[in-house]
């Protein structure tokens, strides 16, 4: 279930500062709002952190990626297969990641680790369901075999639908783009949420 968060300009303050191409942004806590008439979960700034503008862009953009249907010709070959829509989503999210600006950042670097694990096993199961018509994975993109695959697997769904909590989660906390107001999964390291460590055990143990 979602969390609604609410920045509210009295409770939250935002220091953005354009330095040689590198965007300053306040961390993000939570706190009460000390207010029993509303019991919001307020976020607040604390101790500034760096982020490289194309992380917020990267971010946003995945998270539109994965949120909205994908307009993929291959995909609308394969009849909009569910599983085939999660592994081409998952291999753009990895392929397109700033993975060098990502560095440094010990909570954010954790959460692509847990991104980079997610598209891992999306882009697995889509092997293992079509190994039996290929067995190095040369059937994986053999849309014309679609009718052929393996079922997509609830294990598999249950990854993406990881993937796009953690991906919203970052564009709230990152991009900061929402107009002062997002919805939080609470499955990141950045924003300490409290499922970050289910999400680390589905990773780690499927």
């Amino acid at each position: 279930m979602k969390r609604k968060i609410l920045f509210g300009s009295a409770t939250i303050a935002v220091i953005i500062i354009a330095t040689l191409g590198v965007r300053e942004y306040g961390a993000l806590k939570y706190s009460s709002d000390n207010n029993d008439s509303t019991n919001s979960n307020i976020l607040e700034a604390s101790e500034s952190q760096i982020y490289h503008p194309e992380i917020g862009e990267w971010v946003s953009k995945m998270n539109l990626l994965l949120s909205e249907p994908l307009n993929d010709p291959k995909l609308k070959k394969a009849g909009n297969d569910e599983g085939f829509e999660y592994y081409l989503k998952s291999l753009v999210v990895n392929d397109e990641s700033p993975l060098h600006l990502i560095k440094g950042n010990k909570k954010l670097e954790e959460d692509y680790t847990t991104l980079f694990l997610l598209t891992s096993y999306i882009s697995h199961m889509q092997f293992a369901r079509t190994v039996h018509l290929g067995p190095n994975g040369e059937a994986k993109e053999s849309i014309e075999l679609v009718d052929e695959w393996a079922p997509t697997d609830e294990n598999t769904h249950k990854a993406f639908e990881y993937m796009k909590q953690i991906m919203n989660d970052l564009d709230v906390a990152v991009a900061i783009n929402h107009k002062g107001k997002g919805e939080l999964y609470g499955v990141t390291h950045l924003l300490n949420g409290d499922k970050a460590s289910e999400v680390k055990k589905f990773v780690t143990s499927s």
